[in-house]
């Protein structure tokens, strides 16, 4: 299979800020004097300690065309590996490619097939309108010109900015700036885009627009790779085929939403309400009946004042025959009101693999 972006055992390390041998408090006093240019050249290329691993043996394998999310904890090492992959940074030790070219020797080649959206990515002329911005960047992009205004007018009226698009950028909201940044990053049309904290800033209405430009239009429509990196659990799983749980530079889980929640908790627990009430002897048969159905380990009935049974909680195992359950239920003439199943989430999940214990690291020195 062809993968847009895989890592091998992909490592990066940043040298702490701790000098070896310097106590706490003797920092500035230890500081070594800079009076000539080999001093300052010894300053920089002084030993100044131990590493800290940003990422530890990362193997990540992203289909072509698919939406993957990068979930972790402030410092996981998620901006550092997105960085790799755009060679903003070099990694020690590993190897990352994308579209089957290595980041580290052949960087042109990567950054024909890769676009970054990063969140401090801005660089537009607030004196020129949006169209104007883009026609600047088409010529830096060295995109021919007829090339370049049928692309902008195409990009403008796919973001849903063609109605402002001769406007300022200094009447853009920030809704609108976050789509000329996308138009900017699409002139080149490159098959994978990389996205940190893609609607972070935005309202809700905003970023749901935002978020449906990149499932939709961009990944199921233009058949883009779409990697990124989000604190937000619910737009991962709203949007993103796959997963990956990053914490303190490892993966801890990689699949999708939906499995990992699966795989990650061995319980679940439905819950049943009927209409109308049962009472008396045919209640004490419905337990038993549910009780010896294979996977269902407790049920705990919702008892009304005249001691009629109202609803049920079914505590199981993850796999519990939910169809042998109705079927009784049905069975025994019971209507049934509503029906809902309590499953872990994937904040349940993230949190439970991040959880930090006291003899885990503090974390790494990463910006996300």
């Amino acid at each position: 299979m062809n993968y847009a972006i895989e890592t091998i055992d992909l490592v990066k390390r940043y040298p702490t800020k701790a000098r070896r041998g310097v106590r706490p408090g003797q920092g500035v006093q230890s500081r070594r004097r800079v009076d000539s240019f080999g001093g300052f050249f010894g300053t920089l290329t002084a030993n100044h300690g131990a590493f800290v691993e940003a990422l530890r043996g990362v193997n990540l394998q992203i289909r072509e065309g698919e939406v993957f999310g990068l979930l972790g904890p402030n410092g996981a090492g998620k901006t550092t590996l997105i960085k790799i992959l755009c060679t903003l940074v070099i990694h020690d030790e590993g190897q990352a490619l994308v579209h089957g070219f290595d980041v580290k020797k052949q960087p042109t080649e990567v950054l024909k097939n890769l676009q970054a959206i990063l969140p401090e990515s801005r660089g537009f002329d607030w004196r020129l309108s949006g169209r104007q911005n883009l026609e600047f960047y088409a010529l830096l992009y060295s995109v021919p010109d007829k090339e370049a205004k049928e692309r902008i007018d195409f990009l403008l009226d796919f973001t849903g900015l063609k109605e402002r698009a001769d406007d300022g950028y200094q009447r853009y909201s920030t809704g609108m700036q976050r789509k000329l940044l996308l138009c900017r990053s699409l002139l080149r049309n490159t098959p994978t885009l990389l996205f940190d904290e893609p609607t972070a800033g935005l309202d809700p209405a905003a970023a749901a627009e935002f978020r449906s430009l990149l499932r939709d239009k961009l990944s199921r429509g233009e058949g883009k790779t779409i990697l990124l990196s989000t604190h937000n659990l619910d737009e991962a799983q709203e949007i993103c085929d796959r997963v990956a749980i990053l914490n303190h530079g490892k993966i801890l889980a990689c699949d999708t939403p939906g499995n990992i929640q699966r795989l990650m908790f061995d319980k679940r627990t439905l819950t049943v309400t009927f209409v109308g009430a049962v009472s008396g002897e045919p209640q004490e048969k419905i337990l038993q009946e549910l009780k010896g159905i294979a996977g269902v380990n407790n049920v705990a009935p919702d008892i009304g004042r005249d001691n009629s049974l109202q609803g049920l909680s079914i505590q199981g195992d993850k796999d519990m025959d939910v169809s042998a359950i109705l079927a009784v239920l049905v069975n025994k003439g019971l209507k049934i009101g509503e029906i809902n199943t309590e499953e872990p989430t994937l904040e349940d999940v993230f949190m439970h693999l991040t959880r930090r214990r006291t003899d885990e690291p503090s974390g790494v020195q990463d910006e996300g």
